[in-house]
């Protein structure tokens, strides 16, 4: 058995399947995807979990005994846009929405199997906030700034500190998969030939196969932060753009960016967001 070893929302279940697959040749019969694009139909599948020779799990977070082999999902902070966002939605299926979590946000965060500590996060870091079951909303400003502070540092952000936990003894062996190997098919393929050749097989996935098209498909969140980045370079060319509906994380994450970039507090009490890039020029003071 091959250990997978991934933080949540990193596709560790879809590079399983894909290497069950095509690789170890194993007999696989049913589409990886359920109804939010994450690759948890495995689960209803008690052949396939029998027989499968690359394991997916989290490892190294919570604690469970693994193979002395393992394929790490690695990850970096320039992934951490597009990853946060894909963990809210597919994480133990959470399915939360980004874009109105500040309604209703202490019962869908309570709800969830990975995001009900956020509650108690929160409420220590926001302590007149209170947020309960009597008190469930939590304004859309505390929420931006909450999740600002993990892109401003992001060595602090909760993803790379669980990511810090992926570390084995010297004796183990361990094959590193970048997490953007999934986001380009051509890296992709040729990551998967490298994992064959790791474990002596072949891989029979070939350009024509549509499996990598269609988990491509799925990704809600592919184009999010280059969205982010054309405003952020936009204010810094000191050029107008006007800036569409964001969502909540792509909020936080150009203020973030920007406040560590010119050491100058985005707005905090701003429950609309800025609509054109013009006036964070303004804000940030730039001639």
């Amino acid at each position: 058995m091959i250990s997978i070893d991934f933080v949540p929302g990193s596709h560790g279940h879809f590079l399983e399947y894909v290497c069950n697959k095509y690789i170890m040749g194993q007999v696989v019969d049913f589409d990886p995807f359920n109804s939010i694009g994450a690759s948890h139909a495995k689960f209803n599948n008690e052949n396939y979990n029998k027989n499968k020779h690359f394991r997916a799990l989290h490892y190294s977070i919570e604690n469970i005994d693994r193979s002395d082999t393992v394929l790490r999902i690695t990850i970096d902070h320039d992934d951490l846009l597009v990853l946060t966002a894909g963990t809210f939605l597919r994480a133990g299926d959470s399915n939360i929405n980004l874009n109105s979590l500040e309604n209703n946000t202490y019962h869908t965060l309570s709800d969830s199997t990975y995001f009900s500590w956020l509650v108690e996060s929160l409420n220590n870091s926001y302590p007149e906030l209170d947020l309960s079951a009597t008190n469930p909303n939590c304004p859309r400003h505390i929420l931006r700034e909450f999740f600002k502070f993990g892109f401003a540092h992001p060595e602090q952000n909760g993803l790379i500190l669980e990511y810090g936990k992926l570390s084995y003894p010297s004796d183990v062996k361990c094959f590193d998969f970048s997490y953007k190997s999934f986001y380009n098919k051509q890296l992709f393929y040729k990551s998967l030939n490298k994992i064959a050749d790791w474990v002596g097989k072949s891989c029979s996935l070939d350009i024509n196969n549509t499996i990598w098209d269609k988990f491509y498909s799925k990704q809600i969140f592919r184009n999010y932060k280059q969205q982010c980045d054309e405003i952020i370079t936009y204010v810094r060319n000191k050029e107008s753009l006007a800036i569409p509906n964001l969502d909540l994380l792509q909020e936080s994450y150009i203020n973030g960016v920007l406040e560590k970039q010119y050491d100058i507090e985005m707005p905090f009490y701003q429950e609309k967001y800025f609509t054109n890039t013009a006036e964070i020029i303004k804000h940030l003071c730039l001639k």
